[in-house]
This record gives C-alpha cells, structure tokens and sequence, in this order.
C-alpha cells in the first residue's frame, strides 16, 4: 500500500455520507471528480461547464480536459459511465435549485458553459492562490481553497491517514487494480514519471513487512493424523 492513506468503498461510502449537508450533492460530485475522474485538485478548481457537458445537456462519457487546465499541462481523456452520471447530474440539479452560473442559453441545461464546474459553499467557484517565489519571481498558482475542502471532507470521518492527494491515489490504485498498465496510467493521469506511479501503486519495504504479518493471520494449522 502507499504511504498516503488510499480509500476503501466503506471509506468513500463514509465521506459521501458524512458530507451530505446542505451542499451534498456538491461534495459528492467532487469527491467523484477525485475518485472517479482522477482530478487534482487545481484541475478541479480550472474543470468548467463545458469541458463535461454538452450543449444538448447530456454529460459527455467521454471528453477531453484540455492541457491549459491539466497536470503537466498534458491534456487526457476522460469518461462519464452511466452508473456515475446521476452523481455529477443531482450536483447540476443542485446549481439549478440554487442559480449558480445560470446563462439565457437553453444549452447545457441553461448552465453558463463558460462557468466553473464548482462552485464553493458562499456560492461562487472557487479560486487559486496567487504567490509569487521571492527568489525567482515566478508566479505559481495553488488549489488551496479546494485542498482545504478535500480535507474538511475527510475531517468529518474516521478515516485516518488520509489528505487532499488521497483521492485521485485512490483513482489511480484502482485503475492499476482493474488491469491498467504503465503506459495506461501515464495516459489517463498525465504522470510521466514511472517511479512516481509506482509508489501509489506497490506497497513499500516498512508496510509490504505489515501486510505479511497479516496475512493468511487467521488461517489455522491442522492436527495432522499421525
């Protein structure tokens, strides 16, 4: 297992339960943004209307989030399966209920394509963090307004271990589960570097010793015949 916490189904179960107030639908969407389609979270923060849904207001199942707004500034493909759309949808609904990022368009289910995909709990999207190196003068943008949501929402659980970079590490242990291979990963999570793949993957030294310790634990020796 990795060093920073991965979550379970009951501990996705958990954060989606215990973060369904008043903007759960919210939450939930984002917890699957992370989850499901891998975001970091500035690429959450930079995901607008249109990038997910199209003008006839069907959520794409398979886009495309473009390089400006991606990790690595390298664009990838991503899908929307039908068994996860209704999370994304009740979210959309919510925008509706609440006229967040509402346009005069009868596309894109009259959502402003041009708006953030999510918005915060004072009901404007969230923003970046501008700050500048002192001694290179660069200026960098940071998803702290999002990675402190991220935390919030683990906050609200039991679920030790984790933080911000936790769910889309879940996403990507999961497609690594389900069959996909190095050049897959690099694909569908803009990370290039094999090495860094492979710690969100491949348990280390200290815990692969933890996991044989419980391994087959329970597993009891016979009373042979003599």
């Amino acid at each position: 297992m990795p060093a920073i916490k991965q979550f379970s189904s009951s501990d996705i179960s958990k954060l989606i339960n215990n973060n369904a107030d008043r903007f759960g639908q919210r939450n939930t969407a984002i917890i699957m943004s992370g989850i499901y389609w891998g975001l970091t979270p500035i690429e959450i923060i930079k995901l607008t209307v249109e990038d997910v849904i199209a003008p006839n207001g069907q959520f794409y199942q398979i886009w495309v989030l473009p390089a400006h707004s991606s990790f690595n500034g390298i664009a990838r493909e991503i899908q929307t399966r039908d068994h996860v759309i209704k999370f994304f949808q009740n979210y959309v609904d919510l925008r509706l209920n609440l006229n967040w990022g509402i346009s005069n368009l009868n596309s894109y289910q009259t959502l402003d394509p041009k708006s953030a995909f999510f918005f915060n709990d004072k009901e404007s999207p969230y923003k970046l963090t501008r700050t500048v190196n002192k001694e290179t003068g660069r200026v960098v943008y940071q998803a702290r307004s999002m990675v402190d949501h991220l935390k919030k929402m683990i906050a609200k659980t039991d679920i030790q271990g984790a933080n911000a970079s936790s769910y889309r590490d879940t996403y990507i242990r999961l497609l690594w589960e389900n069959g996909c291979g190095w050049n897959e990963l690099k694909l569908a999570t803009g990370i290039q570097n094999k090495k860094t793949l492979e710690k969100k993957v491949r348990p280390e030294h200290k815990q692969l010793e933890q996991i044989y310790k419980q391994l087959c634990k329970g597993i009891k020796v016979p009373h042979y015949k003599s």
